[in-house]
């Protein structure tokens, strides 16, 4: 028995071999990649392109997949082709439409199948969505690269002490620290930093921090050391805090994440402190529970939204200690809400918190700003009489509209449901039967129905 059953053993691994191996085969043994590529041209494009064979029959079908690495997701695109066992294929993505800022890591790969039903999918491949248009220099420091182009090493030396001195500061308030590198790209004009923006970007942006695809585009002039110590910090918290409480359920309060990097700018914004003091006085204060959403687009409301989330954060601090911020931090992580956070780490609720931050604040002197929104009607708003242009007849009556006697239509509503019903019903056969009969004569007016 033992020899049979080895033999056996045998035969089916040769089966088990001849079986594996045409799925081998179509999985893409039969199809080869000569070249792929994506080359970069920014801000206004990328270019994909491919070069691939089959052995075995016409290639039918190309896809392109591409997307932001760290964003996880990819786009499909079906590349136009005509059929052929060899194919050179490319794509442009237009990056004016579709907008990636500089830095962004890009993944991609191919997935291609021949008329023999053979599929192959390359290997992913990774792209830096690199602006070429300047000749930079880089500096790495922990896990942050900064890339800059005027001011030499002198400007670098001071860009990277900035760097690390916000991560440890980062480090020691929040409790964490980056966990994915980031890429910071330091213009040296406002109007090359704007080149790299998305179209209509706001116009007061100095800075900005897109912490999911872990970038960081600014504008500091060579050898502005103030500039460094104001910006870098401020982006730098963007990126800390927002990897800090990654979760795809949840977010942080723009008043949170905005106020906790203002406040964290190694130079103050002196003149934040005077306009906060002005919106009390005049009673301009932005409600906190405003500042959960989107900042305005207004220069000065903007600005009024950064100042008023700072001094929120820091009231924080100083009133309840750097570990309910860090407590905080941790409720946002879990995805909890906004309410719930704050009511479970500062026991109060996001008005009361606002309250009593208020208390702190100048008392108003100008009159309350008006503020109403929308209002329920009142009940009685159709009982005045209508005012009628001049020389316009007024109605003989008086009466207030509900009070007037019902009409048919209302005596009709007042019927029980099976009367109203059966009224229709009558109505409608009424009505088929009285077309049916003008139907009928007209028929034998013109001569249809007569008889030969």
């Amino acid at each position: 028995m033992q020899p049979i059953g080895r033999a056996g053993a045998l035969f089916l691994l040769i089966l088990a071999t001849l079986l594996v191996a045409p799925i081998h085969a179509r999985q893409g043994t039969t199809i080869s990649v000569a070249s792929s590529t994506a080359q970069p041209d920014f801000p206004n494009r990328i270019t994909f392109a491919l070069s691939a064979a089959s052995s075995a029959a016409d290639i039918r079908e190309v896809q392109l997949l591409y997307g932001a690495t760290r964003s996880g997701a990819l786009t499909l695109v079906d590349l136009p082709l005509k059929a052929n066992p060899q194919v050179t294929l490319s794509h442009q993505l237009d990056t004016q439409v579709y907008y990636y800022p500089p830095g962004t890591e890009i993944t991609y790969r191919w997935v291609i199948r021949d008329a023999a039903g053979n599929t192959l999918e390359s290997e992913p491949q990774r792209v830096v969505y690199h602006d070429e248009r300047f000749n930079w220099s880089e500096r790495t420091v922990r896990n942050v690269t900064v890339y800059w182009y005027k001011g030499g090493d002198a400007f670098g030396d001071v860009l990277a002490a900035a760097v690390d001195r916000a991560l440890a500061h980062l480090q020691a308030e929040l409790g964490t620290n980056l966990t994915k590198s980031v890429r910071i790209y330091v213009y040296a004009t406002n109007r090359d930093m704007r080149s790299a923006l998305q179209a209509n970007s706001e116009e007061w942006i100095g800075g900005q921090a897109n912490p999911t695809l872990g970038v960081i585009v600014a504008t500091i002039a060579a050898g502005d050391e103030t500039g460094a110590r104001r910006i870098i910090p401020h982006e730098l918290s963007h990126q800390v805090l927002n990897q800090a409480v990654e979760n795809p359920y949840g977010g942080i309060p723009p008043w949170f994440d905005e106020g906790l990097a203002v406040h964290n700018q190694e130079v103050r914004d002196i003149d934040y402190d005077q306009m906060i003091v002005q919106a009390a006085e005049e009673n301009r204060l932005i409600p906190l529970e405003a500042l959960s959403s989107t900042f305005p687009a207004d220069p000065e409301q903007a600005r009024l939204s950064y100042a008023q989330s700072r001094d929120m954060v820091e009231h924080i601090i100083a009133t309840y200690g750097e570990a309910k911020l860090q407590a905080m931090v941790v409720a946002f992580a879990a995805a909890t809400p906004v309410d719930e956070a704050v009511q479970g780490v500062l026991g109060h609720s996001v008005d009361e918190l606002d309250a009593e931050w208020r208390k702190g604040q100048p008392k108003p002197s100008g009159p309350t700003p008006d503020l109403v929104g929308p209002q329920v009607a009142p009940a009685d708003r159709f009982r005045d009489r209508p005012v009628l242009p001049v020389g316009a007849a007024a109605s003989s009556s008086s009466t207030p509209f509900e009070d007037r006697p019902p009409t048919f239509i209302g005596w009709l509503a007042s019927l029980p449901t099976w009367a109203t019903l059966s009224a229709a019903a009558v109505c409608c056969i009424t009505g088929v039967l009285i077309l049916g009969t003008v139907l009928l004569i007209g028929l034998r007016l013109v001569g249809v129905d007569k008889r030969i």
